[in-house]
């Protein structure tokens, strides 16, 4: 049984305001260490140049028991609703649920620990794996999770199934999609990089012969003061619905930082490919299975396109004007990795189904989103994004129009 929430605006403007010097934070400081207490509440005004605006809300409060150095438990409540939004699905609404709730064994800052039950999980910089967290209700998983760490160096075994958020029910996992896999973040390798070899098997019960796996290696960090980088190259092999899957997929991104010179900017470049399909209906399935990536800026602000089937080349430039203060302004351009095969949203799903025989234009089209992030504590931000894609002649010719602008403005408040 769903229960309503409402949270008034008085009561987050007290404790906006509160001195947050301790470290446990306002809400822990009068407790023994050994209880955490959290609370998040986030505000989002949104909308596209096709509707209404409309305001999504979203609180969570957490309690995390930790009776012994080795054991611990963390539970996680959440309410995620919208209003003047005509059509709420259940990623936008999920009224009064448990988001997390798991018990760990051992210790982070030991050789090993052990989380077991609905969690979150995200690796690298969740292009395959993520959270999800600009959505509304985010994503989690039920899983068993095995981690083996020390210093700058971790393992990661976990065996899972992303959890379906239900608006009129408690939410439950996708019973028959599991997803099992070795995740490595290797610090000590290299200094001042990360290496994060992976492998992960996808075993969809729900549909005959489904049974894939994704490989691949990323690499991340600083190549000296001035620039940081990001590689990342990953291949498919298995069995997708009684086809066979062929999928790769790869994306290199450049930071050069100017830390010296006024507004301290960033100028970062980045190129993405991720595979399409060669021949549809052919017995082999080349469009790359994206699992449960991040999308969000990512792939632009207006998250209209995803990962599957395109190249995307990206740019942009960030500048910090204060130290609490940063703004962003980056583009996009988008094309059909292959024109035989159909562009596909955030979710995954088609939203331009393939042109029989091939399309004519690949282009789907330039995007270009701006942001401002200002963090006047550790406690809350208050941002600002927008969005527009322009449409290129694959959506001018394909579909019914296919540009679309995007806007948002948030409050986030973090205790």
């Amino acid at each position: 049984m769903k229960i309503p929430l409402r949270l008034s605006f008085g009561l987050i403007f007290q404790l906006l305001t509160l001195n947050g010097q301790d470290t446990r934070g306002p809400l822990n400081k009068p407790l023994p260490t050994w209880i955490t207490l959290g609370a998040q509440v986030r505000y989002r005004g949104e909308g596209t140049e096709e509707g209404s605006p409309y305001l999504l809300e979203r609180y969570r409060f957490s309690l995390g028991i930790q009776p012994l150095l080795w054991m611990g438990f963390f539970g996680e409540f959440q309410d995620a609703r919208a209003v003047n939004l005509p059509v709420q699905g259940a990623g936008i609404r999920d009224e009064a649920d448990i988001r997390q709730a798991y018990v760990r064994i051992g210790q982070e800052g030991g050789w090993w620990d052990v989380k077991a039950g609905r969690q979150k999980m995200a690796f690298g910089s969740e292009r395959v794996i993520g959270a999800g967290e600009w959505g509304n209700t985010a994503r989690v998983f039920d899983a068993v999770r095995l981690g083996i760490h020390h210093k700058n160096d971790r393992v990661d075994f976990f065996s899972s199934s992303v959890v379906v958020n239900n608006s009129k029910d408690l939410d439950h996992h996708m019973d028959g999609d599991n997803l099992h896999g070795v995740y490595g973040s290797l610090g000590s390798w290299l200094k001042g990089s990360k290496i994060e070899p992976y492998l992960l098997l996808r075993a969809n019960h729900r549909f005959a012969n489904s049974t894939n796996w994704t490989y691949g290696l990323r690499a991340a960090g600083a190549a000296g003061p001035k620039w940081n980088y990001e590689a990342e190259a990953l291949g498919q092999r298995g069995h997708l619905r009684g086809s066979e899957l062929v999928a790769w997929g790869g994306v290199v991104q450049v930071q050069r930082h100017f830390r010296q010179i006024r507004l301290a900017p960033t100028i970062m470049g980045e190129a993405n490919y991720a595979s399409g399909d060669h021949r549809p209906g052919d017995g082999v399935t080349n469009t790359l299975d994206q699992l449960y990536p991040t999308n969000h800026g990512i792939y632009g602000i207006v998250d209209q396109i995803g990962r599957r089937n395109t190249k995307n080349i990206r740019g942009g430039v960030w500048v910090h004007p204060e130290k609490w203060l940063t703004l962003k302004g980056e583009s996009h351009y988008f094309w059909l990795a292959n024109s035989h095969d159909g562009l596909y949203a955030a979710s995954g799903a088609l939203i331009a189904w393939p042109v029989p025989g091939g399309a004519l234009f690949s282009a789907v089209g330039p995007e270009v989103d701006v942001s401002a992030d200002v963090k006047l504590s550790r406690f809350y931000d208050i941002g600002a994004q927008y969005g527009h894609l322009f449409p290129g002649q694959f959506l001018k010719t394909y579909t019914k129009g296919g540009g679309r602008s995007f806007y948002a403005f948030f409050l986030e408040m973090h205790l």
